[in-house]
């Protein structure tokens, strides 16, 4: 039986980076609807990695819709581990290569499947800011940098100065009686799922892949290009099936944007005015519509139960159609 959520519309004004929350500005209506399974909302705080955040509640609700099993992952697994990648990149660049925590859905995927992945309730730190430990992790290369330590010091100078990590948990853990390493655990997680990373933008031609051009793309990930209307399908399509999504882009604003035209047309010029970015990352985890007949889906986010109506809100068919930047459809492999 479906989890009955109460949504009310949430929208936000626009937000200079995915840790900045606002507030409800209306609250115009609610309504009940069924939506896919999902584990507790979980509060990004002040790091900035709203994407693995999104990526693991897809996997988290793909699990429990289609594999009977709730797992509640940890994000900071992962935000922990990419910090001690770039610092190596870091110091081997000679501190050109950046250290940030910022990133697209795909590096959350590839960051599961590098690094594996552990529960929630074994590895949660709390009242982190991204920017410190950004901070602290530079600070550190670039001293290992003037005094030519090499990886290993450094590996192990970074590794100390992270958020603590549980004795052996990176040796393994057991849960329900088995034992599992990070990546026999993400390995379990992963099974049998797959997804789709799309896009659609003109600029570059439908049908193939691009390097999408936007800032959080430190890793020049390529995405499959696709119209506009042959995604928003497959997004839909999904849902129906009860398969999770993964959406990054701009949040919703007070005022809903024009659809009126070419939608590629427009999206093409809201790329390229600045007016849509990879500024936020929630999870879709159902479909709906409102009171007045209107296409609505519904989002899981990762500002706190606090923030919306429990940690969810709506986002109108044209605020997908205008300001999403990418989709990470999961499916079944």
């Amino acid at each position: 039986m479906k989890k009955l959520l109460n949504i009310i519309l949430v929208t936000s004004l626009l937000l200079s980076t995915c840790t900045e929350k606002e507030g409800s500005k209306d609250v115009s209506f609610s309504i009940q609807n069924k939506a896919l399974r999902c584990t507790p909302i979980k509060d990004q705080g002040k790091v900035e990695a709203c994407w693995i955040y999104a990526y693991l509640a897809c996997i988290e609700t793909e699990r429990i819709e289609n594999y009977g099993d709730s797992m509640n992952l940890s994000p900071m697994w992962l935000v922990r581990s990419l910090l001690k990648e770039q610092a190596s990149e870091h110091y081997l660049s000679q501190g050109t290569l950046p250290i940030s925590v910022r990133g697209i859905g795909p590096d959350a995927e590839r960051l599961m499947k590098k690094y594996g992945m552990v529960q929630w309730s074994t590895y949660c730190p709390k009242d982190l800011n991204s920017h410190a430990l950004e901070r602290i992790v530079k600070n550190k290369v670039h001293i290992a940098i003037n005094n030519r330590k090499g990886l290993d010091r450094l590996n192990m100078e970074v590794d100390e100065a992270l958020p603590f990590i549980p004795h052996n948990l990176s040796k393994g853990f057991y849960l329900l009686g088995v034992h599992y390493t990070p990546h026999q655990f993400a390995e379990s997680l992963l099974y049998g799922i797959k997804l789709s990373w799309l896009t659609s933008y003109s600029h570059h031609p439908y049908g193939k892949q691009f390097v999408l051009e936007v800032p959080d793309n430190h890793r020049r990930t390529s995405l499959m290009n696709i119209p506009m209307d042959d995604l928003y399908s497959q997004v839909v399509a999904a849902l129906k099936e009860h398969h999770p999504v993964y959406w990054e882009g701009k949040m919703p604003r007070n005022k809903k944007p024009s659809i009126d035209g070419n939608i590629n047309a427009l999206r093409q010029r809201a790329l390229e005015r600045f007016q849509t970015t990879d500024q936020h990352a929630m999870a879709i985890v159902g479909l709906t519509q409102t009171k007045n007949g209107d296409t609505a889906f519904i989002c899981k986010n990762s500002w706190g139960e606090e923030w919306g109506i429990k940690g969810y809100c709506l986002m109108s068919k044209e605020d997908f159609l205008i300001n999403t930047i990418l989709v990470g459809i999961v499916g079944r492999s």
